[in-house]
C-alpha cells in the first residue's frame, strides 16, 4: 500500500487484476460470438450452465469496483464523488457509443452507408445510448449478419448491460454518503439481503429486467464495499484467504446453482490486490486500460467474426480480437480517460474528507 494520512492509498495490483478480468470476458464472448452458444466454453463445460469465465470476470469487476469506489467515497463531498464517478464512466462510454453508431452503424446496416446516415434516428440513438448504456447493446438498423441465424446478429455491444448496474451502485453509495450511513454495518446488511434474496426468489421482478440484473450483480459490489471497511481495520490474512478459497471451491462443486457462491473468492481476491508482499506485473507504462478494453471487446469480436466468415472459430476470434481490443483500451486511456480524470480536482467540488 502506498499513501499516508488522509491521502487515498494506491494499490497497483488492481490494474492487473481488472485487465485480466476484461480478458476473461473477451475469452468467453469469443465462444458465444463465433459459435452462437457458450456451451463449449471450458468453464461452462466444467461447472455447468451459466458458469462461464466471462461471468467470473464480471464478478471480479464489481468486487474490485465496490472496494475502490467505497475507498474513493471517503474523500470529499457527495457531489465530488458523483463527479469523479461520472468522469470515470462517461467520457469513454460516449466515444465508444459514437464509434458504434457512426462507424459500425453505416458499415453494418442493411440500409447501406448512405441510407443509414440519411436515417434521422441515429442522433436519437446516440443520446439514448449515452443516457441508458443498455440501450446501446442493440442499435436500431445495425446487424452483423442475418438475424435468422442467431439473435446475436443484432447485438452491437453485449457488454453494456453491466454499465447501468455500476452506475446504480454509485447512486446507492452516494445516497448512503448523503445520509451518513456509508458504514460497515449497513454494507453488511445490504450484502446479507442481496445474497439471501435469491434463495427465496429465483427470478425477482421477471418483467423488469433492469431491476433483476441489479439484484443479481449488486451484491458483488456491496461485498467489495464491505471488504474495504474490513481491510481498513484489519490487515489481510493469508489463512482466511485460503479458507475462503477452499469454501468457494466446495460451493462450486456441491452447490453450483447458487449465484453467490463465487463471492467466497472475494476475500482472497482483495488479499492479492492489497497485499504489500504480492507484486503482480506492473502496468504503469500501459496505464489503466481495463475499462476501455471491456467496452470495446464485444464490438471488436463481432467485426472479427464477420470478417472471418466461415473460418471463424473461438480461438481465431479471441486471438485476433484481444490485441486489437487492448490497443483500443490503451488509446482510450491515454487519449481520453486519463485526461478526463484530471478534471476531478475542480476546486468547488472538493470538501473535507467524510467520516467512513
Amino acid at each position: 500500500m502506498q499513501g499516508l494520512g488522509n491521502k487515498k492509498p494506491f494499490y497497483p495490483n488492481f490494474n492487473t487484476i481488472r485487465l485480466v478480468a476484461a480478458s476473461m470476458v473477451i475469452f468467453s464472448h469469443a465462444f458465444l460470438i463465433s459459435e452462437k452458444t457458450s456451451a463449449n466454453e471450458p468453464f461452462m463445460r466444467l461447472l455447468g450452465e451459466g458458469k462461464n469465465l466471462g461471468k467470473f470476470g464480471v464478478y471480479v469487476f464489481f468486487i474490485t469496483s465496490g472496494f475502490l469506489v467505497t475507498q474513493s467515497a471517503q474523500f470529499g463531498s457527495v457531489g465530488g464523488f458523483l463527479w469523479r464517478r461520472a468522469l470515470r464512466i462517461y467520457p469513454a462510454l460516449v466515444i465508444c457509443t459514437l464509434l458504434s453508431v457512426y462507424v459500425l452503424g453505416p458499415f453494418f446496416s442493411p440500409l447501406g452507408i448512405g441510407g443509414y446516415l440519411g436515417w434521422s434516428y441515429h442522433v436519437r440513438t446516440t443520446v439514448y445510448s449515452v443516457l441508458n448504456p443498455s440501450y446501446g447493446m442493440v442499435l436500431p438498423r445495425v446487424q452483423f449478419y442475418d438475424p435468422a441465424i442467431s439473435w446475436l446478429a443484432t447485438f452491437t455491444n453485449g457488454s453494456l448491460w453491466t454499465i447501468n448496474q455500476e452506475i446504480f451502485c454509485y447512486v446507492v453509495l452516494a445516497a448512503l454518503m448523503g445520509i451518513g450511513l456509508l458504514r460497515a454495518p449497513f454494507m453488511a446488511i445490504a450484502l446479507a439481503v442481496g445474497v439471501t434474496w435469491e434463495l427465496f426468489f429465483e427470478h425477482p421482478w421477471p418483467d423488469r429486467k433492469l431491476i433483476t440484473n441489479f439484484t443479481f450483480i449488486a451484491p458483488y459490489f456491496f461485498c467489495g464495499s464491505l471488504l474495504w471497511f474490513v481491510m481498513e481495520k484489519w490487515q489481510p490474512n493469508i489463512v482466511l484467504a485460503l479458507i475462503s478459497v477452499t469454501l468457494g471451491v466446495l460451493f462450486l462443486v456441491f452447490w453450483p446453482d447458487y449465484l453467490y457462491g463465487p463471492m467466497l473468492f472475494a476475500y482472497p481476491l482483495v488479499y492479492i490486490a492489497t497485499s504489500p508482499i504480492i507484486r503482480l506485473p506492473t502496468l504503469d507504462r500501459l496505464g489503466d486500460v481495463s475499462y476501455g478494453t471491456y467496452l470495446y471487446g464485444w464490438p471488436v469480436e463481432q467485426v472479427v467474426n464477420h470478417a472471418l466468415g466461415q473460418y471463424s472459430t473461438w480461438w481465431t476470434v479471441f486471438g485476433i480480437s484481444l490485441p486489437i481490443t487492448l490497443l483500443l483500451g490503451w488509446l482510450s486511456w491515454h487519449l481520453l480517460e486519463k485526461h478526463a480524470l484530471r478534471l476531478k480536482r475542480i476546486s468547488f467540488l472538493q470538501r473535507q474528507p467524510v467520516s467512513p
